[in-house]
């Protein structure tokens, strides 16, 4: 097992900081996919309370309805990231340059390509979806342009989202070689499998949040050895 080694020229008042922002940043990445999470369910709930009155007119609320809060999702990650989380990474970086410049350049490229592609992909799906029904009866060439769209979207969505998630993956397993703390080898695991799973971002987050304070702790306790 790995055991801290505090690098040459670094500090504990840095890495200290950097994990106290990290933390917000984790419980504000928690907050959104709650709030997304939350806005996607009463969407589907709409769309299945007016399927059988208008099913045009209940797929055009379920996609407005999962719009606006996979756009919320992303303007509360864009917030994270630049309040707390591009910090955290930073006083990380000057904690263990080493160590954590490679992270801290993913994480400032990822994260708000991932915010941003949050709010731009709902809104381009929605207009898609609504060019499709008020088409009528669309055509196979109408259906085909919809179809390139939303596909060119979600690709570009999923890079951005692969990005961020390599990034943060990265910063937090060299959070756990720096400190051997486990809750961070577990946490960058998730994070790496939340490419394709989306659903276990927040787990990793929650193991970010559970995990700081023991991390801190042992980085003070290798320092004062």
């Amino acid at each position: 097992m790995p055991s801290p080694q505090p690098a040459l020229g670094s500090n504990v008042a840095a890495f200290e900081e950097g994990m106290n922002q990290l933390k917000t940043a984790a419980i504000i990445m928690i907050i959104a996919a709650i709030l997304t999470g939350v806005g996607a369910l009463a969407s589907v709930t709409t769309f299945f309370a007016g399927l059988t009155t208008s099913p045009a007119l209940a797929m055009a609320r379920i996609s407005a309805g999962i719009a606006v809060a996979d756009m919320l999702g992303g303007v509360i990650v864009l917030v994270a990231t630049f309040l707390c989380l591009i910090k955290a990474f930073d006083k990380l970086k000057e904690f263990n340059p080493g160590k954590f410049s490679t992270p801290a350049t993913i994480v400032k490229i990822g994260f708000p390509a991932y915010g941003a592609m949050a709010i731009i992909a709902p809104i381009a799906v929605y207009a898609t979806v609504t060019q499709l029904l008020s088409s009528g009866a669309p055509s196979f060439v109408t259906a085909q342009q919809v179809v390139g769209t939303l596909q060119t979207v979600n690709a570009l969505a999923f890079i951005a989202k692969a990005v961020a998630m390599l990034g943060i993956g990265i910063g937090t397993y060299y959070i756990y070689e720096v400190t051997d703390e486990g809750l961070f080898l577990a946490a960058a695991i998730l994070f790496l499998i939340a490419v394709f799973v989306s659903l276990l971002a927040p787990v990793a987050w929650i193991l970010v949040i559970a995990g700081a304070g023991n991390a801190v702790n042992k980085v003070r306790a290798s320092y004062a050895a």
